[in-house]
């Protein structure tokens, strides 16, 4: 018994022993890779790439990571090879590095893709992309500042997404500052559509991007020619998304009867106004002579007389020549406006044709007036 008991204490006695020395010799091994492992990262910091990390397995050194091109990551990863298989203890040096594109030409077409997709998503696709190496250029014209910010910074985002890029060179510009600078631009450029036109019968309305001009023309011709004028303007405006021609053309009036009918709904008893004894037309009337100007230019294959009446001064030469004149006048307003010189006349009649008696200041008023006669 005694005999089993020490051979039992001799075994466990080796097997603490042999425990021991496995402990200790596995201690020591992993603090040899530990300074393996230190002095292989310092080589590494010292010869670069900052891309590249390095890790020690026994004796064997690990590099890993990944270059942008095949040519960058054989020549920095051979350099790091090498100054880490100098190191005493070393055994070899393997090369686990990658590489993300597989040339040039793979890295600028990838920048391409991600920022011309980027740009496309763009309201307007306004921003526009030149790739050259590693550099990316932003180009082009956006509506609105916030716009071209906004914009910017999508696409630089898609670009900076590919860890691929060296700079980003940002030429982009704005045609407004904000978005209520671009609204009162298209207010102004729809009031300026329809300016500058003697009749003034155009309309011109905007809603967000998009304008419609509408209203009634005297003539089909002369429709044409000033909605043309107007679309053209409006379009050329920087950020007009459509423009619509609604405008009409009233229906000629081709009888004298027609005419004289539209003549005198437009006249009523409403009087041309002159400065006191002259043939200065008063700019009161000037809205009673647009009417007219408009219901005479509808009047075709008739002749259209203007006639001018004063009342009794007591020179009949005198009235003659004033009313003459003032006849004169309002021909050539309405000539000035589009009226066709070929069918339009003007002929004074002085105090010739009274319509009243001139006992009183008003029948004298009354007297003193301008007339329109229609004939074929």
């Amino acid at each position: 018994m005694v005999r089993f008991l020490g051979i039992l204490i001799a075994g466990l006695a080796s097997v603490l022993i042999v425990g021991a020395v496995a402990i200790y010799g596995l201690d020591g091994t992993g603090r040899i890779q530990a300074n393996l492992h230190d002095m292989a990262k310092g080589e590494l910091a010292k010869a670069g790439p900052l891309w590249a990390s390095v890790e020690v397995r026994g004796r064997d050194a690990i590099l890993k990571g990944e270059a942008l091109l095949p040519a960058e990551r054989r020549e920095a990863a051979d350099k790091a090879a090498a100054s880490i298989d100098v190191i005493p203890g070393i055994r070899e040096v393997r090369d686990n590095t990658t590489a993300r594109f597989k040339s040039m030409a793979d890295l600028e077409r990838k920048l391409a893709e991600s920022c011309k997709q980027a740009a496309s998503e763009l309201p307007d696709a306004w921003l526009k992309c030149a790739v050259k190496g590693q550099s990316v250029t932003l180009s082009g014209a956006a509506l609105t500042e916030p716009a071209r910010r906004s914009g910017v910074d999508k696409v630089s985002a898609a670009v900076e997404g590919l860890e691929a890029r060296e700079t980003i060179g940002d030429t982009t510009t704005a045609h407004y500052r904000s978005l209520d600078g671009m609204q009162a631009a298209f207010a102004g450029a729809c009031n300026a559509a329809v300016a500058g036109f003697t009749l003034n019968w155009m309309q011109c309305t905007v809603l967000g991007r998009k304008f419609t001009l509408s209203g009634l023309a005297p003539l089909e011709a002369e429709r044409e020619v000033r909605a043309a004028k107007a679309r053209a303007l409006l379009q050329a405006i920087k950020g007009v998304e459509t423009v619509s021609d609604e405008t009409r053309s009233m229906p000629a009036l081709t009888s004298p009867a027609a005419c004289r009918k539209a003549i005198e709904a437009q006249k009523g008893n409403r009087s041309i106004r002159f400065a006191a004894g002259t043939a200065v037309i008063d700019p009161k009337s000037h809205a009673l002579l647009d009417a007219l100007t408009v219901a005479a230019k509808r009047c075709t294959g008739v002749s259209i007389e203007v006639e001018g009446h004063t009342g009794r001064s007591g020179d009949p030469e005198s009235d003659r020549k004033l009313s003459a004149a003032q006849a004169a006048a309002v021909a050539a307003y309405m000539t000035d406006r589009g009226v066709p010189a070929e069918g339009l006349s003007a002929r004074g009649y002085g105090a010739d044709k009274p319509l009243v008696a001139e006992d009183t200041d008003e029948g004298q008023a009354k007297n003193r007036r301008i007339e329109f006669a229609i004939s074929e």
